[in-house]
């Protein structure tokens, strides 16, 4: 994935404006939102749109196949042609928009923010999730990963507050609870490190050349764990958990891992089976749910989840 955003990236760069890529967007969307739709229907929204040049009255024909093929190359989106129903076009994988990725984030973002221009009386009507930054790092970690070059970074942790400089090699990047994570292996360690992209103080792309590990897969990695925590102290087992009342509905819409799967359902509760390492991002999970939420086995986790409920409530008894 990091290959083909930095493919992207680079072929975004060579657009000729900020205003064509808009003109992308909103033709992929207008096709999206209709099904499917003639050229001549496309006009029509065309020319109501804001993006519609007054010294153009239409979109010639010739100009919407170079848009067509522009968005195949650049989002990976095939815009196709319905003949036998009187040429309608439609998107030939919607799916492509839905799947977490760099371009989906992107591409769905800019389909806001055309809507956006649009409408501006809606933007204090809509409210984001703040993140804690690091961001800003993604483009230089994207370009080592896609050339093998060891990064130069300082970084100060949550559990060492002092600024530490070193050199790592980028293996992957995954984002987890709003924040993004650089997966990378410190020369002369044994193990991979997870590094929180807000907590670098500066980021340097060296000309040291690495070893990728081309048998190396960032999704069987974090396989057993909920976020990108991955404590030897857990091992993976099977873990039963019974959620009662509508806050089932909430976990079967967004599962709390991949591996859940719903064991029995009746009237007033479900139960689920998880395969995974209950560390304590899956514990925190747990408790979020409250008294809607019961550990069935194993045992220990259950025993621990017991304990935090009864140290939180001595908190509420001694005050």
């Amino acid at each position: 994935m990091a290959g083909l955003l930095f493919i992207f990236v680079k072929k975004l760069r060579m657009a000729t404006s900020v205003r064509l890529i808009r003109r992308y967007v909103w033709l992929v969307e207008t096709i999206r939102r209709a099904g499917r739709i003639s050229l001549e229907d496309i006009n029509k929204k065309w020319i109501n749109s804001s993006l519609h040049d007054e010294k153009d009255s239409d979109l010639p024909e010739r100009t919407f196949h170079r848009h067509r093929e522009a968005i195949s190359d650049l989002f990976g989106i095939e815009i196709l042609c319905g003949r036998s129903n009187g040429n309608v076009y439609y998107i030939g994988d919607e799916e492509i928009l839905d799947k977490p990725s760099f371009t989906s984030s992107l591409f769905n973002g800019l389909a806001i923010d055309n809507l956006l221009i649009d409408n501006p009386n809606v933007k204090e009507r809509i409210q984001y999730e703040q993140t804690p930054g690091g961001s800003k790092y993604l483009p230089v970690i994207i370009e080592a990963i896609a050339k093998n070059l060891l990064i130069k970074l300082t970084y100060r942790s949550f559990n060492d507050r002092r600024l530490k400089e070193f050199k790592v090699e980028p293996y992957g990047l995954k984002q987890a609870s709003r924040r993004w994570y650089l997966i990378a292996h410190i020369p002369d360690y044994e193990t991979l490190t997870v590094l929180a992209l807000d907590r670098i103080e500066s980021i340097d792309i060296t000309d040291d050349n690495f070893e990728f590990d081309k048998n190396w897969n960032l999704d069987s990695y974090f396989d057993e764990v909920m976020g990108v925590n991955l404590e030897d102290d857990y091992d993976c087992e099977d873990v039963r958990i019974r959620v009662y009342g509508h806050q089932r509905h909430y976990i079967e819409s967004l599962p709390l891992h991949k591996s859940q799967k719903l064991r029995k359902s009746e009237k007033e509760y479900s139960e689920y089976i998880f395969k995974l390492r209950p560390e304590y991002e899956f514990q925190h999970e747990i408790l979020k749910m409250g008294y809607n939420a019961e550990v069935l086995s194993p045992q220990w986790l259950r025993d621990e989840i017991r304990w935090q409920a009864e140290e939180i409530l001595k908190l509420y008894q001694e005050k």
